[in-house]
């Protein structure tokens, strides 16, 4: 008797959780794709049939892109970021949260603020850097770094150098480079500083395909920046006070290095079940299915995911593939797809070299599928349009995922 009454309990509550409560959506990461994810859900499906809470152990979003603008003195900190508990005014929950622990088996994330269980797991935690204890442009805090030692140079070699392979936006160190040879025009001393670039790339772009190669080689050339094409990965074998070492054997002086240090998942997701080589597993990424391999009710997306796409770390590549991951969480929630058209992978990249900036648009569908070596693209030619998109975007990027602009 006793057990048929439990049993019974059990029954009503399974059917209530399941079938009247609102379905729970745990998003781990308040970068691009956890906002995204979050905004987009919420605007679909509205209140009744969904709770989105978002996990993140920063207060404030930051807008990646400009932490260039903040190394080369033309943002402060303040003006690329915002607080994440704007996303309350949309109907999401914001918990400011380190995540410790997760584990999809249980449907358990642990964080130092308690634990949360959930019907739908989105990791998006994007990937950390490992610090070498150089200041680079890759991260905040080490942004102004870069800023603080650029205004006391004077004269001398500058450095540029990618430790090792993947890491954020593959584009972007030449787009330093590029930049600093502006920035060292416009206070007067560019013929007095050498600008030296280090890559595991032998050919500058070489990813892009050989439009993209020659492209930017003959920019490099223009522009006075030396080329050093490791051809391996890691490129950087050692630094020192005042030269490194490439793991080819050269050795190279300095008067200040910004090194972009090598990039790893987060430990949380290191230490679960939803890696590969790594970092996490999406289960069919070519056909738009981001779910973990393992779980059905856990998306990886991101950074965090990027190279098991494979694709690079690029905020506007995941904006790309987004739709369909939104589309499926729905599903997941209201058990209705709304359905897609034929799934594409593409990203626009937008270089800031100073005066002016250039532009690439890329389709890297094919290249997911195992068809093409490099995506397909189409390179716009340096403009000061191109520039001025790049700064209008900083602020529409924060208008449309929290309606705030800083």
């Amino acid at each position: 008797m006793l057990i048929g009454v439990f049993l019974l309990v059990e029954m009503f509550k399974y059917t209530f959780r399941y079938f009247l409560m609102p379905k729970r959506v745990l998003v781990l990461g308040g970068g691009t794709g956890g906002l995204i994810v979050a905004k987009e859900l919420k605007k679909m499906l509205g209140g009744n049939d969904v709770e989105i809470t978002v996990v993140d152990q920063k207060e404030f979003t930051e807008f990646r892109p400009s932490y260039l603008f903040v190394a080369l003195h033309y943002r402060r900190p303040d003006q690329i970021r915002a607080p994440l508990r704007y996303l309350e005014r949309h109907g999401v929950r914001f918990v400011n949260a380190k995540v410790t622990r997760i584990d999809p088996a249980n449907r358990l994330v642990s964080t130092n603020a308690g634990n949360f269980d959930y019907d739908v797991l989105v990791v998006s935690l994007g990937a950390e850097t490992v610090d070498l204890g150089s200041p680079h442009p890759w991260e905040l805090e080490p942004a102004t770094k870069v800023a603080e030692v650029l205004s006391q140079i004077r004269q001398g070699r500058v450095v540029v150098g990618v430790h090792s392979m993947p890491y954020r936006c593959p584009p972007a160190p030449y787009e330093f480079a590029l930049a600093l040879h502006f920035y060292f025009l416009t206070r007067g001393l560019r013929d007095k500083v050498n600008i030296t670039m280090i890559h595991p790339w032998k050919q500058p772009f070489q990813s892009f395909g050989p439009v993209g190669i020659r492209w930017v080689s003959s920019m490099l050339q223009q522009y006075g920046i030396e080329h050093i094409g490791v051809g391996q990965n890691p490129a950087i074998k050692s630094v020192g006070r005042n030269e490194l070492e490439t793991a080819s054997g050269e050795r190279v002086k300095f008067d200040a290095a910004f090194i972009i240090p090598p990039h790893k998942a987060p430990d949380p997701v290191l230490h679960s079940d939803l890696v590969k080589n790594g970092w996490a597993a999406p289960r069919n990424p070519a056909n738009g299915d981001f779910r973990s391999e393992k779980y059905d009710d856990v998306y990886v997306i991101g950074d965090v995911a990027a190279p098991n796409v494979p694709v690079g770390m690029a905020g506007t590549i995941l904006h790309s593939y987004m739709p369909w991951v939104v589309s499926n969480i729905a599903a997941d929630v209201v058990g209705v797809s709304l359905g897609l058209k034929t799934f594409r992978i593409t990203g626009t990249c937008l270089l800031d070299t100073g005066g002016f900036g250039m532009a690439a648009a890329c389709d890297f569908t094919e290249m997911v599928k195992g068809k093409r070596p490099y995506p397909n693209c189409i390179f716009v030619p340096p403009s000061p349009v191109v520039r001025l998109g790049k700064e209008m975007f900083e602020k529409m990027y924060f208008n449309w995922l929290l309606g705030v602009v800083p």
